[in-house]
């Protein structure tokens, strides 16, 4: 049978589609002015072009092979301030230039200043995936910002020293929509918490539980899985970016494999981890990053095999799946699909 496949989350834009994002202009370049000012004066058709680019998107990821897809983000400016948007407290219009990511990134973040609430009084985000999941008969994956990840990606001016409250109000409205997307019939929910590997300190002390509680109450058919990679960069093929050390992920494994997840996607292809690490995932599905998403150099199906051949010595057959290191976007099409090909051949190999 192989090993399955899925991807993480972003997907390139169609050339149709106009919306701005943060991998076309890139992450300092790019600010929620952008997206803003695309709303303000967005053609009547917007919704119905966004439908049908998301339409295409998921027929190409099936097309390619790929088990369990994305809509590939294809409505969000990133994949953190779609959600942030729904929430009373944070402020898109009065931005507050900061340097984020551990120094990595630079640019105006939407500022957080006032108490933070979900915007509407019934959740939202299930309705979003009922909709797309009907114009595919593939699985498709819904995903979620963590809390960590939204503070570290926003400017708090409202709970100064208050970070752990703001964490716990996020969990709250964060856990709604999992719950949601459940009952709707959503098998396959992630939560991107990449910010938990760059702040392990916070990860250890309430970080992991309170991502744990973004799941309480789901259906036991539900996968819940969590997304830890270690960072972007600016532009395609930029070399020496700042990464979050891959030591973290041998410190974090034990507490994150006895946290109740069932999978977690992690990063292999930009930077081999230790073989040991494996060792540390009793419990846990792993997603195994095995395709670059910031380099155009394509992957062999060999390199792949030799690759997860190795890691199978340490980790058993069904709880492995493979994946990208990350989201897909910013990769140019004809890479992307030369990538993704390779994958799933050697997905159908092993």
């Amino acid at each position: 049978m192989g090993l399955k496949t899925t991807v993480i989350g972003s997907y390139p834009k169609p050339d149709y589609l106009s919306l701005p994002d943060w991998f076309r202009l890139n992450k300092d370049r790019y600010t929620a002015r952008h997206f803003n000012e695309s709303i303000e004066n967005a053609p009547e058709d917007l919704e119905k072009t966004i439908m049908l680019a998301t339409e295409d998107v998921m027929k190409q990821q099936t097309e390619m092979g790929i088990d369990i897809i994305t809509d590939g983000e294809i409505a969000r400016e990133n994949y953190i301030w779609y959600f942030c948007r729904q929430l009373k407290g944070f402020n898109f219009t009065e931005l507050t230039p900061t340097v984020y990511r551990n120094g990595a990134c630079k640019t105006d973040l939407p500022t957080i200043d006032g108490p933070v609430a979900p915007m509407s009084e019934k959740p939202w985000l299930y309705e979003k995936w009922l909709a797309i999941q009907a114009l595919t008969t593939t699985a498709v994956k819904m995903t979620i910002p963590g809390p960590m990840t939204i503070i570290g990606t926003t400017a708090n001016k409202f709970y100064v020293g208050r970070e752990q409250e703001l964490s716990e109000i996020l969990v709250q409205c964060i856990n709604r929509e999992v719950n949601a997307l459940a009952e709707a019939g959503c098998k396959h929910i992630q939560i991107d918490e990449p910010i938990l590997v760059r702040s392990p300190d916070i990860a250890m002390d309430y970080g992991i539980k309170h991502l744990a509680a973004c799941f309480e109450g789901i259906n036991k058919d539900v996968e819940k899985s969590i997304h830890l990679c270690c960072g972007y960069p600016q532009y395609l093929n930029q070399v020496g970016y700042l990464k979050a050390d891959a030591q973290i992920y041998h410190d974090l494994a034990p507490v994150l494999d006895d946290a109740g997840f069932d999978a977690i996607s992690i990063e292999d292809a930009h930077r081999h981890n230790d073989l040991t690490l494996f060792d540390k995932f009793k419990k846990s599905t792993i997603i195994l990053g095995v395709i670059k998403i910031a380099e155009d150099k394509i992957e062999t199906v060999d390199e792949i095999t030799t690759r997860v051949q190795q890691i199978l010595k340490h980790i058993p057959k069904e709880r492995l799946i493979l994946a990208p290191d990350c989201g897909l976007a910013m990769l140019p099409m004809e890479v992307l699909k030369l990538k993704v090909a390779n994958m799933v051949a050697a997905a159908k190999l092993l």
